[in-house]
């Protein structure tokens, strides 16, 4: 009998030992569950005082260009380990450049002007294939005298016949000082350089505004067709949508669908973004980019008339087209010089030495794309019906870019700075 109380009393103890145990470990749960709530919360306070802006736009537009001027004008640029890094990347798109020429000149029947470059051309042609060859300066010395052939200059000229990058011109004429052992990438070569954006982009930074600091976070996302479907990943809780369109492009073809025309491609996707049910509240705002290659195309007699006759319903007449002093105020004011300054009371001066075929084929391109925002042009059918209040809560406003003119983005960015943070407030209910 004793034995078996003393059982029933050891038992009973342990009993009360899990008991109280079980109650400190409930107890220590519930802290931790409220900490870790705290915690949150206060994450989620902070992540809304950030302005979170998502860069959008078809492929090669130019907005991976936009955020590395984002890091040289709010983030003290790049340093050195990361300009050197960048050497591996301009001597690919050197590499890209010559041999696309190359190949392109057997499709256009475009012979070789000089007959010693026959060799350097075999050379490059039968290295394409080498991913280590552009690393050597006997595969650059070949490019560079290819580069000086007047049959590749021919070629060149007829780039919209072809898919060739943008900054092609740009690194080949500067391949002495590439292959020298001292280069150190500049800005304005890391600001060129071309590499395919394949994953999400995500910088952060602050901006001084009215003694405070207000804090953006961009998010850009490859433009590609096979890209775009990551896009959906970042709309919640976006302040403010960057459309970033390659006005330029308007003679070329996508690199994934030879057959669709660039500039439709980006006035469709543009119709896309502007009515998506999930951006309805989302402010747009309309970067017509690339102004500095509409103006080297257009000096090469390239016209944008000619969609006109392919696209009739979607390209009006641009021969009869009359841009008002309005916006040709507008599209020069957006190319003064310097960038604004709060401290400064005078206004930049205006350039006056644009081609007034580039002020005209600009703004020709920025009515095609308000008239979609005014609902004028449909390319695309409606999923979600629409009344004629669906697009009262967001608005669209457009600027003249070049992403490789440092000044020129500064400009913008601080104009467009205050209507992001207006949107924000206005979004909360604060104005």
């Amino acid at each position: 009998m004793r034995e078996k109380i003393k059982h029933c009393f050891s038992a009973a103890c342990e009993d009360r030992f899990v008991y109280h145990q079980y109650q400190e470990d409930a107890k220590k749960a519930k802290l931790r569950n409220k900490q870790i709530s705290k915690i949150l919360k206060q994450q989620k306070k902070e992540e809304l005082k950030k302005l979170k802006i998502l860069l959008l736009g078809t492929g090669e537009s130019g907005k991976s260009t936009l955020t590395k001027q984002m890091r040289i004008i709010h983030i003290n640029g790049f340093d050195m380990r990361e300009r050197l890094d960048k050497v591996c990347d301009i001597r690919k798109n050197i590499k890209e450049s010559i041999v696309v020429i190359l190949l392109a000149m057997n499709q256009l029947g475009i012979p070789l002007q000089t007959e010693n470059n026959h060799t350097s051309r075999e050379f490059i042609l039968h290295e394409a294939g080498n991913p280590e060859i552009h690393r050597t300066n006997e595969f650059l010395e070949h490019a560079e005298k290819l580069w000086s052939d007047p049959g590749v200059q021919e070629c060149y000229s007829r780039s919209h016949e072809f898919q060739l990058i943008d900054c092609a011109k740009y690194f080949l004429d500067k391949i002495h000082e590439i292959k020298s052992p001292a280069y150190v990438p500049s800005d304005q070569d890391i600001l060129r350089c071309r590499c395919v954006t394949t994953a999400i982009q995500h910088i952060e930074f602050g901006v001084p505004d009215g003694g405070n600091k207000v804090k953006f976070s961009v998010f850009d996302v490859g433009g590609q067709q096979g890209e775009r479907k990551k896009w959906i990943q970042v709309f919640d809780s976006v302040t403010a949508i960057l459309f970033v369109v390659d006005c330029s492009s308007f003679d070329q073809t996508l690199r994934e669908d030879p057959t669709k025309n660039r500039l439709l491609e980006a006035l469709e996707n543009f119709d896309q973004v502007w009515n998506n049910r999930f951006l309805r509240y989302v402010s747009v705002l309309l970067f017509i980019n690339k102004i500095d290659v509409l103006a080297e195309k257009i000096a090469r007699g390239r016209d944008i008339s000619e969609l006109t006759k392919k696209y009739p319903g979607v390209f009006p007449d641009f021969e009869t087209f009359t841009p008002t002093d309005a916006d040709k105020l507008h599209f020069l004011d957006a190319f003064a010089s310097p960038a604004p300054d709060s401290r400064r009371k005078s206004r930049p001066t205006i350039r006056t030495n644009v081609d007034p075929l580039t002020v005209k084929t600009a703004i020709y391109i920025k009515y095609l794309f308000m008239k979609i925002v005014r609902g004028e042009l449909h390319l695309r059918e409606r999923i979600t019906k629409q009344d004629k209040h669906w697009h009262d809560e967001h608005g669209c406003e457009y600027f003249y870019t070049c992403a490789i003119d440092t000044a020129n983005v500064e400009r913008v960015m601080y104009g467009c700075r205050t209507l992001i943070v207006q949107n924000h407030l206005r979004r909360y209910g604060i104005i």
